[in-house]
């Protein structure tokens, strides 16, 4: 995994200023609203047993996933970049704990978990396979001539200059984060994109492209292939776990699921960019051209 430490340091400070303001939020809109956290609590059923098995069933499909994607394209994820999927496991253990931490105050589902602490070890359990999983689905489903041809020369977003965009999706994140924390039965369409949008506010403001940067040209293949990615990754996880016997209470319907899994997706998507920023980073120029990162990013410098 060597690499660029200065690259390394950017990749790190960037998933913690992320990471604090989700940690800061949440009690902070509960203490300025005169509120209490009250602990969820657990119910009867099986977690752990059927969570492993779920990631051994996610782990399996990426293997055949990547198996495919080799044989179309010479290219492999997991033959060419396992420095890189270590570290977007890594990245997906962080993004799991923190969804986990988040529904401690939204309360959008209930597992067996007898403690916030089981809670989130189990969410960064499911985190390690499901964000190097949707990098590869991704990679798979871009491979697709009809979804690719779908996704181009849609409807073009007007562009915004990179500070008045950050601004008004940073006040968009921090709006579903304070008010879906405390009203979590209105605004909770809001609360769970707010990740991402804070994420893509954070990477304008750093003068860097987010999954949506595609839009403004009517490209909508990253949002499109992301969100797919994530709807299949997690429909397989989710439906593995309940065969497997676990037990999981969602306070969500068949379409509210299926848009908190793309949107999923697009939130990994954009954490596998900054990950990914560590190996564009690295000196070793001749180990690249002999094995180029598969994923097409782009990360150009906004003006």
């Amino acid at each position: 995994m060597a690499g660029d430490p200065a690259q390394r340091h950017l990749m790190l400070s960037r998933l913690i200023a992320f990471t604090a303001v989700l940690l800061l939020i949440p009690p902070s809109a509960l203490t300025i609203a005169g509120m209490e956290w009250e602990a969820p609590a657990p119910v009867a059923g099986a977690a752990w047993l059927p969570a492993l098995l779920s990631m051994l069933a996610v782990i399996v499909f990426c293997i055949l996933l990547d198996t495919l994607i080799y044989h179309r394209t010479n290219h492999s994820l997991l033959r060419s970049q396992p420095g890189y999927l270590l570290w977007s496991s890594l990245a997906g253990a962080l993004t799991g704990a923190l969804s986990a931490y988040l529904n401690l105050f939204a309360g959008s589902w209930f597992t067996p978990a007898s403690s916030p602490t089981q809670a989130l070890l189990l969410a960064a359990l499911c985190g390690l396979a499901l964000l190097p999983a949707v990098s590869i689905a991704r990679l798979w489903l871009a491979g697709l001539p009809g979804l690719v041809r779908m996704s181009a020369r849609r409807f073009a977003f007007p562009a915004l200059p990179s500070e008045p965009a950050a601004k008004l999706l940073l006040l968009a994140a921090l709006t579903g984060l304070i008010g879906g924390t405390v009203w979590p039965g209105h605004l909770a369409w809001l609360f769970w994109p707010s990740p991402l949008l804070l994420l893509a506010a954070l990477q304008l403001l750093w003068h860097e492209s987010t999954v949506f940067s595609g839009l403004v040209r009517g490209d909508w293949s990253r949002v499109l292939l992301g969100s797919l990615a994530g709807i299949l990754v997690g429909g397989i996880a989710l439906a593995t776990y309940r065969l497997s016997g676990g037990v999981i209470y969602l306070g969500a319907n068949t379409w509210q699921l299926i848009a908190g899994m793309a949107v999923s997706g697009l939130l990994c998507l954009q954490i596998g960019d900054i990950v990914a920023e560590h190996w564009r980073g690295r000196k070793r120029a001749g180990l690249l051209r002999k094995k180029p990162f598969p994923v097409p990013i782009v990360t150009k410098k906004e003006p």
